[in-house]
């Protein structure tokens, strides 16, 4: 029993360790715990946010915010997002309630990205599998 105690407390103790990456966007720059990562430039009001490498103009992912232009109407919403390096592209339906900084949170703890601003290819087919279900 007590055995068991432990193995909860360590696992809950990895599972924050694993949450722990703070993502935020601040004046053009992707700061994921306090280190600058990527570049980033937000346009069309805010809806649309492009991430490029340290100091290029590289485009790693390309992330849109779509409503359909229908404000009241929520359920057509989607967010897609591109990998144009990769010629993938994610439409999903169930990142729409995620802001920006939870969505590249989302593709560092699915391993789709690292710091360096290398995606990889395997893990991008499983976060494609996961999330791409806009119809």
């Amino acid at each position: 029993m007590k055995r068991n105690y432990s193995l909860l407390l360590l696992l809950f103790i990895i599972g924050f360790n694993v949450q722990a990456q703070k993502i935020d966007l601040k004046r053009g720059s992707v700061i994921a715990n306090d280190q600058k990562v990527f570049d980033y430039d937000k346009r069309n009001l805010g809806s649309e946010i492009s991430i490029f490498k340290l100091g290029s103009k590289t485009e790693l992912i390309y992330i849109e915010v779509s409503n359909n232009n229908t404000l009241s109407y929520l359920n057509d919403d989607y967010v897609r997002i591109v990998f144009p390096q990769n010629e993938t592209t994610v439409l999903s339906t169930t990142l729409i309630d995620k802001n920006f900084e939870k969505i590249i949170q989302l593709l560092f703890l699915d391993n789709v990205v690292d710091f360096e601003g290398n995606i990889n290819p395997e893990n991008l087919k499983l976060f494609t599998r996961k999330y791409n279900n806009k119809k």
